[in-house]
């Protein structure tokens, strides 16, 4: 007869530590660029291309900070999932904070985009992960949490069709 498997207490916690990411950085420099070259592409006046050009230009500086570097001081550097699908977030200054899994999390093999909601704050906080960010097993336990889990709920996260 075959041995079971012990089943799994319902206080478990997943702890993931958030690493810098060259791919995320890539990604995000990639998308902002065609984004930019969107706007000088369509029929503007150069001096709103450039004014555009700018505003994009900030916010990717912004999301490279926040999200691919982790140098912003609002960067979310670790990740604590509890049973129940809510997430403790620390960020880089040191703070930590309480949210839920938000409906708008997507999960699929190459990315995974947290959406994290708050009680306080009426829009969703979102946290991009890419197998870079963390190493390959706690990636696969990250999705397959999420997913397991959390999407059972009505409001949880949705899989990607791949």
């Amino acid at each position: 007869m075959a041995a079971r498997l012990p089943i799994s207490p319902m206080n478990e916690r997943l702890s993931l530590r958030l690493q810098p990411s060259r791919i995320l950085a890539w990604l995000l420099t990639a998308a902002y660029s065609l984004a930019a070259a969107a706007v000088w592409l369509a029929p503007f006046a150069a001096v709103w291309s450039l004014a555009g050009s700018l505003i994009l230009g900030g916010a990717l500086v912004r999301d490279l900070r926040r999200h691919a570097w982790h140098t912003a001081a609002a960067a979310i550097v670790a990740l604590d999932l509890h049973e129940d699908c809510s997430v403790a977030a620390h960020s880089r200054e040191g703070g930590c904070r309480e949210y839920q899994i938000a409906r708008s999390t997507f999960v699929a093999p190459f990315l995974t985009v947290l959406g994290l909601k708050d009680d306080a704050w009426p829009r969703a906080r979102f946290v991009l992960i890419v197998p870079g960010s963390l190493d390959a097993e706690s990636f696969r336990r990250l999705r397959v949490w999420l997913l397991c889990r959390c999407s059972g709920r009505s409001d949880g996260p949705r899989a990607a069709a791949v």
